[in-house]
């Protein structure tokens, strides 16, 4: 009998020892679980990455500088105070604007965005949990989100907007001031499609729906203040830009229409597109929107000059590709040229180009012609 209860009792410590092992186990790969959630950002990131290239970008300097971007590798650039900004999958570049390359700062986001204003960039992850901002010397600072981002925006003076999920709510708004402290949240009702900061707060459009109808309302808060100080009536369109004016009120570029609205924020003018939108601009109170009409094969440049006149039109038998604004000046790409005009339609110069560039921006006497795999430079003068 002894020796059965000792036959009994060795299992019974067999059959303990394996539960054990099996819960040490199951805790070990939920820890694991745990660690590689709260660090999906950086290691999917960096999955994403193994094997590529540290460098992505290689210049030519001797005449008209000449940047290869290899490996079929996303890009985005942009110029702050005649320093060209680059980001692609895992690094942020730096060059001057002859080509020279200052530096090179790594990131780890997936989905990168950059949007820049006077002097600094904002870099952040589509659906991820971080973003930063950069100025050419350095990063000046990187903040974490509790929720995914859907965009975010950056002011003259650094602050940056941040809209993120929300669990509650449709979506979150938060402001972040020039050195990352948070200055403000919203918890908002509808769904957010841009920021455009005023003077002591800002202007943030809504998406809705209304007889059927996707529908835009624009808002504007203050920081100091919890209540919204003006709402402006549903229009029908998807706001694709809303930038703030200098008399307090706003201008809306939707998808099929552009429309004024006045600091209290009555309409005061609505322009529907005869064409579908391409893409569109806006710099010291002017706007520019390009169309197309696959039918006829053109395109149309809307030219926005104040919001109490008709916008200038401008017809092409082609279809364009972009158009950008610059020292009161439009610049668009059209099939092999780069057309300069007046915000009255007179057009002013033109220059042949390769018909190889997507877009086209402009720093100095230069412009720089953005390819799928290249960044070349040209005299904006011509040869």
């Amino acid at each position: 009998m002894a020796n059965l209860d000792d036959v009994i009792q060795a299992r019974q410590r067999r059959k303990r020892r394996k539960q054990l092992i099996a819960g040490i186990v199951i805790l070990a790969a939920v820890l694991a679980a745990l660690v590689i959630y709260s660090n999906r950002e950086k290691i999917f990131s960096g999955i994403e990455q193994m094997g590529s290239k540290q460098s992505n970008l290689s210049a030519e300097t001797d005449g008209d500088f000449l940047l290869t971007v290899s490996g079929g590798v996303d890009y985005h650039a942009e110029f702050l105070n005649n320093y060209l900004f680059i980001l692609c999958d895992k690094y942020l570049y730096i060059y001057d604007s002859d080509g020279k390359l200052l530096d090179s700062r790594q990131h780890a986001y997936s989905n990168a965005v950059m949007q820049t204003n006077h002097g600094k960039a904002l870099t952040y992850s589509f659906n991820g949990t971080h973003f930063r901002v950069d100025n050419q010397k350095k990063m000046l600072y990187e903040n974490q989100t509790e929720q995914p981002i859907l965009f975010a925006v950056l002011n003259d003076n650094g602050y940056t907007a941040v809209v993120t999920e929300s669990e509650a709510y449709a979506c979150r708004l938060s402001v972040f001031d020039s050195n990352g402290k948070s200055v403000y949240n919203r918890d908002c009702v509808e769904r957010l499609t841009d920021v455009s900061f005023t003077d002591n707060g800002c202007l943030f459009s809504t998406i809705g729906a209304e007889n059927g109808e996707l529908v835009t309302v624009v808002q504007s808060i203050y920081f100091d203040d919890s209540d919204v100080q003006w709402t402006t009536a549903p229009l029908q369109t998807l706001c694709m830009h809303i930038y703030s004016l200098k008399n307090g009120g706003a201008f809306v570029i939707g998808d099929t229409k552009a429309a004024y609205y006045d600091n209290t924020g009555a309409v005061v003018s609505v322009f529907d597109y005869p064409g579908t939108l391409l893409d569109f601009d806006f710099s010291e109170e002017h706007g520019a929107v390009l169309l197309k009409n696959e039918e006829r094969r053109q395109s149309v440049m809307l030219l926005f000059s104040d919001e109490k006149t008709a916008p200038a039109s401008v017809t092409f038998d082609n279809i364009c590709k972009t158009v950008s604004i610059q020292d009161n000046t439009v610049y668009l790409l059209d099939t092999g040229r780069i057309r300069s005009y007046s915000f009255g339609g007179t057009e002013l110069s033109a220059l042949r180009i390769q018909d190889a560039y997507e877009k086209i921006m402009k720093n100095g006497k230069y412009f720089y012609l953005l390819g799928y795999d290249r960044i070349q430079r040209v005299n904006a003068a011509g040869d």
